[in-house]
């Protein structure tokens, strides 16, 4: 049986170690790059998360209202920013109700004597407070404060001593009974309405008889449809033909 051969060491001589001391440092190169590298890879991944997106405000702009509408179910899509209320166009006319007003003269004994306009259905202490109340002196029990105006009319606040004024046709001053006879021919539908047992439908009824027949007497509004006898008795002391 052959002997196996002897075991060399490497020579222990100046070239040997030469290239021992290479092959370290080779190895050592090789770490020290790899180790740079990653760590250029982590600096850069920080720098990257650190900085600010810089995002398209029309893109955030969609993606706020997108959220905005997955948040609302089936809402519509929002307005835009600069969509406001409808507003009220300047001179803008009220209302028909609003609108019917009353132009009256107030005289006499008050702060403000003039023309006056108030609300349809107002009433003499109105009219006098839109002149500046009663003046120092007035006799307010002298006229009827709870009178309601008719368009165009005077009121005349009179003083201690002076004449009462005179009483406005179709002014009611008991109960259905009006301050003065009223004129078939010229009083309103409102004046008329003021009668006992007249309406707006047979005051209107009144007038659309007088414009195809004035009156002459009074006994004519019994031709006037829903007159009858009993209500001709009740008006016709209230009522006079000029």
């Amino acid at each position: 049986m052959s002997q196996p051969p002897p075991f060399l060491l490497p020579p222990d001589g100046p070239r040997s170690r030469a290239r021992a001391l290479l092959a370290g440092a080779g190895r050592q190169r090789v770490a020290v790059a790899l180790l740079a590298v990653a760590a250029l890879l982590v600096a850069g991944f920080v720098w990257v998360r650190a900085t600010p997106r810089l995002l398209d405000p029309a893109a955030d702009q969609s993606a706020a209202t997108g959220g905005l509408a997955g948040a609302s179910g089936d809402q519509g899509p929002a307005a835009p920013a600069d969509q406001t209320l409808p507003r009220a166009a300047p001179g803008t006319s009220a209302p028909s109700g609003a609108s019917e007003r009353v132009a009256v003269h107030v005289a006499g004994r008050v702060r403000h004597p003039g023309l006056v306009r108030l609300p349809a259905g107002s009433r003499v202490q109105d009219a006098i407070r839109a002149a500046g109340g009663a003046s120092p002196g007035a006799d307010l029990d002298a006229i009827n404060l709870a009178r309601k105006l008719t368009d165009g009319e005077q009121v005349l606040v009179p003083g201690p001593g002076d004449p009462a004024p005179q009483p406005v046709p179709g002014a009611i001053t008991s109960p259905g009974a009006p301050a003065a006879p009223l004129d078939l021919n010229t009083a309103t539908v409102e004046q008329l309405d003021t009668l006992p047992g007249v309406g707006e439908v047979t005051a209107g009824r009144i007038v659309a008889y007088r414009t195809a027949h004035p009156f002459t007497a009074v006994d004519e509004l019994l031709e006037v449809p829903g007159i009858g006898q009993r209500r001709f008795d009740q008006l016709k002391d209230l009522v006079t033909v000029a």
